[in-house]
């Protein structure tokens, strides 16, 4: 364990947002995962006396000295580091827990249970829905150790014994459901997502005209389509199978791993990091945050994006929090739990003006707060179906 000797000062770690204490955060939230343990805040935010800060110092000074510009939202060197973190790295170091990684939990994580909706299952079964089978998607494991740690992700370069993650899945077949014809059945407000039409078409695909052309226009139709006061897209994310274009820095792989993007506590501090002098008078109003995704290769995808509808879902046993850590914030998102209750559907054949666009917030308590989602193979496209390419933005719906 690293110790601070009486001669050292402890840095100012102000600058980090995310802080034990933040009394800003949704209190229920919190008090209901005070006792879990954050195994992260051993090595973040630095300290002089921890060993991840001598190895950073080292290896990657501007780590230590880069700080959030809300101007430049879409700035993310983190990116950067990890890829040139992996290649310092002799091998990657595989997780394990240090108690029994298969236990399995003897009582749900979260007590409260919420009631299945059951016409999800109806509509499903009248509307005698196509499908397809998952070849395996990935979901938190139920695993005893999440009943004392909480879950985390770092994305700040590895490089100590600390694992980057604790978090453990397990894989199972999902029934996933093409809803085509059926589109307008689902809604933001009852399952948590919708399938629209958004005719917004560019000619090339790249980080520059994606900051230049295509957040512009979607901020112009979003304020359209929600006949809302205000739109602020603050993240985007190009996803694909094939290698990064040259000098694109935003392309991920597909997350074939089902999860939510934010917790309520989590849509908070983005108010607070994105609009600070706005965040007192817009925590008044109604907001929104949304996830807009969006197929490039069309009309089919090799891996699809696949999303549950929360009437399906019971959101207190199969949602667990966990912390994503940034350098300059921590996040928060949920982990999902598989509960063969749930209900998964995608749309097959995509066009290039269809979008998903689901919630992975909303400050209305009585309309689906979010939407479980998650990339899955689909066997069922013809052969030589090129690999998937996808953009998704996040925005903030105000008003």
């Amino acid at each position: 364990m690293d110790t601070c000797s009486s001669g050292d000062r402890a840095p100012d770690t102000t600058w980090y947002f995310g802080s034990e204490s933040d009394e800003h955060c949704c209190r229920h939230e919190s008090e209901k995962r005070l006792s879990l343990h954050q195994p992260w805040r051993a090595y973040w935010p630095p300290t002089s006396c921890k060993t991840k800060s001598a190895w950073l110092r080292s290896e990657f000074p501007e780590v230590l000295s880069w700080r959030f510009d809300k101007t430049l939202p879409f700035d993310r060197p983190w990116r950067i580091w990890a890829r040139s973190a992996r290649a310092l790295e002799e091998k990657a170091r595989s997780v394990k827990s240090t108690q029994d990684s298969r236990a399995r939990l003897k009582t749900p994580i979260l007590r409260s249970a919420a009631l299945y909706n059951s016409d999800v299952e109806k509509s499903t079964l009248d509307w005698n829905l196509k499908s397809v089978q998952s070849a395996g998607m990935s979901f938190l494991a139920p695993l005893d150790i999440y009943q004392v740690d909480k879950p985390y992700l770092s994305r700040l370069p590895s490089g100590t014994n600390f694992p980057r993650t604790n978090i453990i899945t397990s894989d199972h077949r999902v029934e996933v459901f093409d809803l085509s014809g059926h589109e307008s059945s689902f809604s933001l407000a009852d399952s948590g997502f919708e399938f629209t039409k958004s005719p917004v078409r560019m000619q090339q695909w790249n980080d520059i005209s994606v900051c230049s052309q295509y957040i512009p226009q979607m901020e112009m139709w979003l304020k359209d389509h929600f006949k809302c006061a205000q739109v602020l897209i603050y993240a985007y994310n190009f996803r694909g199978n094939d290698p990064a274009e040259p000098g694109s820095k935003s392309t991920k792989t597909p997350f074939f791993r089902a999860h939510c993007d934010a917790t309520p506590t989590a849509c908070v501090r983005r108010l607070q990091l994105f609009l600070p002098e706005q965040a007192p008078v817009l925590g008044k109003q109604r907001v929104r945050f949304l996830n807009i995704w969006r197929p490039i290769t069309t009309p089919n995808q090799d891996s699809p994006l696949a999303v549950c509808d929360y009437r399906s879902l019971n959101p207190d046993r199969d949602l667990v929090a966990a912390d994503i850590i940034f350098p300059h914030y921590q996040d928060e998102a949920y982990e999902v739990l598989y509960n063969p209750k749930q209900r998964w559907f995608y749309k097959k054949g995509m066009d290039w003006d269809d979008v998903i666009v689901f919630k992975l917030g909303d400050s209305q308590a009585d309309e689906a707060p979010l939407c479980p989602h998650s990339a899955f193979i689909d066997h069922s496209v013809p052969n030589g179906t090129p690999a998937r390419k996808s953009i998704e933005i996040r925005a903030m719906i105000i008003g």
